[in-house]
């Protein structure tokens, strides 16, 4: 399976976090120059995401994507229907949707002074990003990401199968 890292321009954060939550290494930027744009995709080997329609007119060694639609569910549908990408729910919640970094699991003991009590209580799996030290679990808030996606990921560009 090829690897595709994204870039997200500062009109795309919703859909940077939901490429993040997907597995997928995506940097966002904020507000910068359309050189600086692509000078960063360039550097950093990333595909550029954008809804600006003017950046088309420039070169870019990874290529662009122009997406025309506002509702993050339709971007990743274009995103990943257009280029054809193959996704693996096994890697869904894998990267922070913050900072970009991979999560690792973490013991309970390690986060006590972090975590609310009723986490620690009712979740066996916690990770934590080494980068920003936010906590993820499967909360109420998985299921409804999880369904979101399913919904939005047309189905050929699945591999493998969805959590239950």
């Amino acid at each position: 399976m090829k690897v595709v890292k994204f870039i997200c321009d500062d009109n795309l954060g919703k859909l940077a976090r939901y490429l993040r939550i997907m597995g997928f290494d995506t940097s966002f930027k904020e507000p910068i120059s359309d050189s600086d744009l692509l000078a960063a995709a360039a550097s950093e080997g990333r595909f550029l995401l954008t809804r600006d329609s003017h950046i088309l007119d420039k070169k870019h060694p990874f290529g662009v994507m122009h997406l025309t639609v506002d509702d993050p569910p339709a971007q990743i549908a274009m995103v990943i229907g257009s280029l054809g990408i193959q996704v693996r729910p096994e890697d869904f919640f894998s990267r922070c949707s913050r900072c970009n970094d991979i999560c690792h699991p973490v013991k309970k003991e390690e986060v006590v002074d972090r975590a609310f009590p009723f986490i620690l209580k009712t979740q066996e799996l916690i990770s934590e990003c080494p980068s920003c030290r936010r906590l993820y679990w499967r909360g109420s808030h998985y299921r409804r990401l999880l369904d979101e996606l399913k919904s939005a990921i047309p189905r050929e560009c699945v591999i493998g199968s969805w959590p239950e």
